[in-house]
């Protein structure tokens, strides 16, 4: 029987009738998110036969609930095996001592005790509700209800939650099951994420434990996931948890997460597809869509870690920042077209660079007149924020009792004064003479350490620290797009946020974290002189895709890595990724072709690369705003991996090192420095090179192809929209 149960993460509201409302801050979908349906969702069918099984006719597949043993199973209509279900021969009984395998259980003193058997209440298309009996004896209620989307909503609850820490679920799994998205991160442990980087992961999470707890710098979690097998899962609510994705034992998939002290239940969502559309469809009616952006955010984005501050220069004949006028005057020379201009941390007045809302003098002479001379040029700005209050903010939080329980600088978004306080900064801010120039936050922070996280933290709406860290970064998001969107009600603002977790992507765009150029980052305020590496690029190629899985649709990275880069080859390679990114971020402690000699010149061949890149990403843009108003009213992403299209196809299935935009744009890049060819595969169809037309290759079928320095390997599938976008982009040089 081939399952992969990979929910991850919570507890959360359990079925309708049978548990209290969560926090409205947890449970509520994001602002903006779709309206659930005016009709209560119901089941297509439900019937009870003679042996006590109830079979459930849902949206294009069948769920079959067997009371005695405890089983609860989904399938395709015709089909015999199950996709999802306890595993097969499970041996369970009232008398078994182990009961090792399958289904449902709650955690109590420590162990597993798993749902034995059942007894129907209750069977309609609203829903259905079995009595249960535990291994250790004890009752509770398990209930199948439908939700939107046609997705089903699995719940246990425990008739006493004493000495209940955790529920989970194991399921049996095969080793043609692959397993997709629930993390960007490509390992669970940071240090080989991104500070000293293996060559390890991939689309495929098969083999893996993870960890689910919000933790920097690759901050990406949704407790969401996607199977080969054509479903996905969800679980509710915000409690830490862990999984097992077939580690421990290969045949099994289990999680466990903590029990939720206000819920006392545990739910997941069933998404039953088939394939990657018909989910992420489902999951964003339950999530919310993706945010709405302007077209600005297709353009590329200029940025540095840090415009230092003393040195001034000339830019169009007004004195600004020495740092901010190399870069400004670099894209006039050059004639690279402006789009977004990043001013991260230190930017504002205060120790910390963020103190007040307000640009320091000292390191921005004439502020607002820069800020009025970049729009007229054509630059659209965007500044650094965090969910702090430090400096004279610091001080006014402290006296309203704003902070989160125990912090120094955190706001508790759970507070809706504190709320309404941050917002209206935010507000007065984007209206006053510097601010209102800007119309985007780059959203840092917002996970550990800043969140206080433990048991005994108690935050404004009750709940403590372990029922608001994954949800901190939700709630950070929601403030800031309200604020946002009261600001610049034609739509013309924009966010982008590090930390995510379930319903980010109804308010916010995202980056993923500070990506690694050389080994050993340790904390962002320090440079990094450690050896090169490759193997951040590696990592983001693989975190671009499995934030797809997640449902995430714009989506970039820091290029070049957030660490000073030195090896031009790898350099190249990432603008070219950022090129076939939905956001092309130009950002870190990295310089730009114009200043990275050591005597001042002009790396003239990565200049063109960069002029290249950059023109090529503009003539994607009417492809990128298609792609984003079909996720609007979809959820489908910009990125693609292979296997969204090609879902049966081996060759697509865990294939990570391509993918396409939308369905027509194929991708192939290098990220292995030094390397001058690579292996493509090309999914059914006619591909034409966007460099040279004249090549045109027959799929499926793979190839080797040449890939010099300037080149990425791109195709546009024949006689689409997309070649016709590209089919003009500029060869400069």
């Amino acid at each position: 029987m081939a399952v992969a149960l990979v929910a991850v993460a919570v507890l959360a509201a359990a079925c309708t009738g049978d548990a209290a409302a969560p926090p409205a801050t947890s449970a509520a979908p994001p602002t903006g998110a779709s309206a659930a349906p005016a009709a209560t969702p119901r089941f297509d069918a439900v019937q009870t036969q003679g042996d006590g099984v109830v079979r459930i006719s849902a949206d294009g597949y069948e769920i079959a609930i067997t009371p005695q043993p405890f089983a609860v199973e989904a399938r395709r209509p015709g089909e015999s095996t199950p996709f999802l279900g306890p595993s097969a021969g499970d041996p369970r009984s009232s008398t078994d001592p182990v009961c090792p395998c399958g289904g449902l259980f709650v955690v109590r003193d420590g162990g597993p005790i798993h749902v034995l058997r059942g007894e129907v209440e209750s069977a309609d298309p609203a829903g259905v509700r079995l009595r249960v009996t535990l291994r250790d004896g004890s009752t509770g209620t398990v209930s199948v209800t439908p939700d939107v989307g046609g997705s089903a909503k699995v719940t246990v609850r425990p008739d006493d939650p004493a000495g209940v820490t955790a529920w989970g679920h194991a399921a049996a799994t095969t080793p043609d099951e692959a397993v997709y998205g629930l993390t960007e991160r490509i390992v669970d442990d940071r240090v080989a994420s991104e500070i000293v980087p293996v060559e390890a992961g991939s689309l495929d999470r098969k083999g893996e434990q993870v960890t689910m707890y919000v933790t920097p710098t690759m901050s990406g979690y949704a407790p969401f996931s996607q199977s080969s097998l054509g479903y996905g899962l969800l679980v509710d609510g915000t409690m830490p948890g862990t999984y097992d994705v077939g580690a421990t034992d290969p045949a099994t998939v289990s999680f466990r997460f903590e029990l939720d002290p206000q819920v006392q239940a545990g739910s997941f969502h069933l998404f039953g597809g088939p394939g990657p559309a018909k989910v992420l469809d489902a999951y964003t009616q339950l999530t919310g869509r993706p945010t709405t952006v302007p077209d600005t955010v297709f353009t590329t984005w200029r940025g540095r870690d840090e415009y230092r501050k003393g040195a001034t220069a000339e830019w169009r004949g007004l004195t600004i920042n020495a740092d901010v006028a190399r870069d400004l005057n670099a894209y006039d020379r050059y004639g690279i077209p402006p789009g977004i201009f990043h001013f991260d941390r230190p930017w504002a007045v205060g120790q910390e660079g963020y103190g007040e809302l307000r640009f320091d003098p000292e390191r921005f002479p004439n502020a607002e007149q820069m800020l009025a001379a970049m729009r007229d040029a054509g630059w659209h700005i965007q500044v650094w924020v965090a969910p702090w209050a430090i400096g004279t903010l610091g001080d006014e939080a402290r006296a309203n009792g704003y902070l989160a329980p125990g912090s120094t600088r955190a706001i508790d978004l759970t507070d809706p004064d504190a709320v309404a306080w941050l917002q209206g900064k935010v507000e007065a801010f984007l209206a006053g003479p510097e601010g209102r120039y800007v119309d985007g936050f780059f959203m840092d922070r917002g996970d550990e350490p800043d969140v206080p996280s433990a048991a005994t933290d108690v935050y404004a709406d009750g709940r403590n620290g372990r029922q608001v860290h994954n949800d901190y970064p939700v709630l950070y998001a929601r403030t800031f797009a309200e604020a946002m969107r009261r600001a610049r009600p034609d739509g013309s603002g924009w966010l982008i946020e590090r930390p995510a977790y379930t319903g980010s992507q109804a308010s916010v765009m995202r980056w993923g974290g500070d990506s690694p150029s050389r080994e050993g980052i340790t904390v962002p305020e320090v440079p990094n002189t450690g050896p090169s590496t490759d193997l951040g690029l590696r990592a983001v190629i693989i975190s671009m895709q499995r934030a797809a899985f997640m449902g995430t649709t714009y989506w970039g990275s820091d290029i070049g890595g957030y660490s000073p880069w030195i090896d031009r080859d790898l350099y190249a390679r990432w603008i070219q990724v950022g090129a076939a990114s939905p956001l092309m971020r130009f950002h870190g402690q990295g310089p730009a072709p114009w200043d990275v000699n050591a005597d001042g010149t002009v790396d003239q061949e990565l200049l063109e690369i960069y002029e290249r890149y950059v023109d090529l990403h503009r003539a994607l843009g009417p492809e990128l705003r298609r792609l984003a108003d079909e996720a609007q009213a979809t959820g489908l992403p910009i990125v693609r991996p292979l296997v969204f299209s090609w879902p049966d196809d081996p060759s697509a299935r865990t294939r990570w090192d391509e993918w396409t935009i939308g369905p027509d744009v194929l991708v192939a890049p290098v990220w292995r420095s030094g390397q001058r060819s690579r292996e493509v595969w090309f999914p059914p169809g006619r591909w034409t090179s966007v460099w040279d037309p004249s090549t045109v290759i027959e799929g499926p079928a793979t190839t080797t192809v040449d890939v010099p320095l300037d080149v990425l390997p791109m195709y546009a599938r024949e006689g689409s929209t997309a070649q016709t976008d590209v089919r003009a982009v500029s060869t400069r040089g």
